[in-house]
């Protein structure tokens, strides 16, 4: 069985072959074909080479576009910046305040750097196996952009104290989060990744999340022209997973190293499929006997659940883990 059908066969509840996995490891193509960070993250035909190497080491059922959010940042005025072995993070935001919002333009999809270098990425990985192996694009999402572009600080004071600038940066931010997305899914996308990063009790209310983030969240992924997983992007997704299922064209929800699967089973109900929930971050450090037994209780625990793709959970797989370590999960998978 391909892991396209393996992955689609999980998403539709049908019987597969075995449970089909992936890891984050966007980055860790650098690590497995030498490049420079900087270097693999400004040039597709280099990112393709590194997820090919990670495809011929560990094989796994889904592969990812650049997870390089701050780079749609980019397109708007934020600057970012490298350190060490790790994805471009943010340096400084396009603007720091909602005095601004009125100057922010619509990227250009077909003339910004950064924006051709992920969807040439996303374009160049879903030819390579199509057919094969489903590619799922990271895409910030319109409620999540905001901070990016301003700020944490401040896209939380224009939220909370500033209504009026909030919807106006977020009917900006919706607008661009449709056409990237349907132009990754153009691009050959299997399916599009949003990030929750935002959206968490850790930083904002539950009436701001069901007045702001979900209405938003509604109304542009009811245009996207393809499945959407909902990605934890760090914090429990649990709190609010109760609203989420009701979003339009939503495939599945990635939840978090804390998260726990029952309970996210009895929120989301039978047919939406759980991806998780492995500590990416934290594979670098533990012994492959620990990786072993984390995998293995994951796999029993979900032994029964024909909508379960096994994933790391958290950001990107660090530069630094050994390769024994993402090998010893494949091979118990592939053994299951």
């Amino acid at each position: 069985m391909q892991s396209i059908e393996r992955v689609f066969g999980t998403i539709m509840g049908n019987p597969v072959d075995r449970t089909p996995f992936t890891l984050t490891t966007s980055l860790y193509g650098a690590k497995l074909t030498g490049y420079l960070v900087p270097e693999y993250y400004s040039d597709p035909e280099k990112y393709l080479k590194g997820q090919i190497a990670v495809v011929n080491e560990i094989e796994p059922d889904i592969l990812f576009s650049p997870f390089a959010i701050v780079k749609e940042a980019e397109s708007f005025g934020s600057v970012s910046i490298y350190s060490g072995n790790n994805p471009p993070n943010l340096k400084k935001p396009a603007i720091t305040d909602h005095s601004g919002i009125s100057s922010l333009q619509m990227p250009d999809l077909e003339n910004h750097p950064s924006l051709i270098y992920l969807i040439e990425s996303t374009r160049l990985l879903s030819e390579q196996y199509k057919g094969q192996i489903p590619v799922a694009a990271v895409c910030t999402s319109p409620t999540e952009l905001p901070a990016l572009i301003m700020g944490i600080e401040g896209w939380l004071e224009t939220l909370l104290f500033q209504p009026k600038e909030a919807s106006l940066i977020m009917e900006l931010t919706s607008r661009f989060f449709v056409q990237f997305a349907n132009a990754l899914l153009t691009a050959g996308a299997a399916c599009i990744v949003t990030l929750a990063n935002f959206s968490n009790p850790t930083i904002i209310t539950r009436k701001i999340a069901e007045e702001n983030t979900i209405p938003v969240l509604k109304e542009s992924y009811a245009q996207i022209n393809g499945p959407i997983i909902f990605h934890h992007g760090g914090p429990n997704i649990i709190p609010f997973l109760d609203l989420y299922p009701q979003l339009p064209n939503l495939a599945g929800v990635v939840i978090s190293p804390k998260d726990s699967f029952e309970e996210t089973r009895k929120i989301v109900g039978n047919n939406l499929t759980i991806f998780g929930n492995i500590n990416g971050p934290q594979l670098w450090k533990a012994t492959p006997k620990i990786i072993e037994k984390w995998t293995n209780n994951i796999i029993e625990n979900r032994k029964d659940d024909r909508h379960f793709i096994f994933a790391s959970s958290n950001a990107d797989i660090p530069f630094d883990t050994p390769l024994e370590n993402l090998k010893v999960i494949a091979n118990i998978i592939k053994n299951s």
